[in-house]
């Protein structure tokens, strides 16, 4: 059986990237049932083996004829599709940035813009280099304050409770993470959405009290 994963999340939150980016908003029934078709006609990509799912990314892109430094006119909405299997397949090592920016206050960084993805390319590969496989976000301003990590928004276990920065327009507000939140307080944990320091983390590691930390994301 296909099962499309909160579909109408990512439509309310493609339109909500839109409309950051000057972009005309996706109409409803375009990108439900547009969406629904192309899997339809797809489904012979999605493979039943553990592990693998069919990738789909909906997206938006300038389209007239025309260079120059404004919002395009015209505009094309495509939605494309690629079976996949999990994208880290091990435990991975984490660099917490401290120079580098992803996004900043007041910008575009909770919205699923391609500069986002630029931004992180060459801060991405030095640390790769240096044997990591991600980032740890920190904020733009001090690079003291805990953002989120490469593909995923990050969470913490301290103690009994669960972790995780409060959204801010620098932070991608993940459909899986919203997931994560909606079905912990289902399950009756502890959860704090809230601001999480480099130094709170390294002191409650040294105290035996951070837990567990993962990552959450389509990857």
């Amino acid at each position: 059986k296909i099962l499309l994963f909160r579909p109408e999340k990512n439509f309310e939150r493609i339109n909500s990237s839109a409309e950051r980016l000057s972009i005309p908003k996706v109409p409803h029934d375009v990108f439900i049932d547009g969406l629904k078709e192309l899997v339809k006609i797809d489904k012979n990509w999605i493979l039943s083996e553990e592990g693998y799912s069919l990738y789909i990314r909906p997206f938006i892109f300038g389209s007239s004829e025309c260079i120059k430094a404004n919002s395009s006119i015209d505009f094309m909405f495509v939605i494309i599709t690629s079976p996949t299997i999990n994208y880290y397949s091990n435990p991975i090592e984490i660099l917490i940035e401290q120079k580098y920016t992803r996004a900043i206050k007041g910008g575009v960084g909770f919205t699923k813009a391609s500069g986002n993805y630029a931004a992180s390319f060459y801060p991405t590969s030095l640390a790769e280099k240096k044997g990591f496989t991600q980032l740890l976000w920190t904020d733009g301003i001090v690079h003291q304050n805990i953002e989120e990590s490469g593909t995923m928004n990050i969470w913490f276990r301290i103690k009994d409770k669960l972790v995780t920065p409060n959204l801010t327009d620098s932070i991608l507000p993940g459909v899986t993470r919203d997931s994560i939140l909606k079905l912990a307080k289902e399950m009756n944990y502890d959860v704090e959405e809230r601001t999480i320091s480099i130094s709170e983390i390294v002191d409650s590691f040294k105290k035996k009290t951070l837990l567990e930390a993962f990552g959450s994301g389509t990857a």
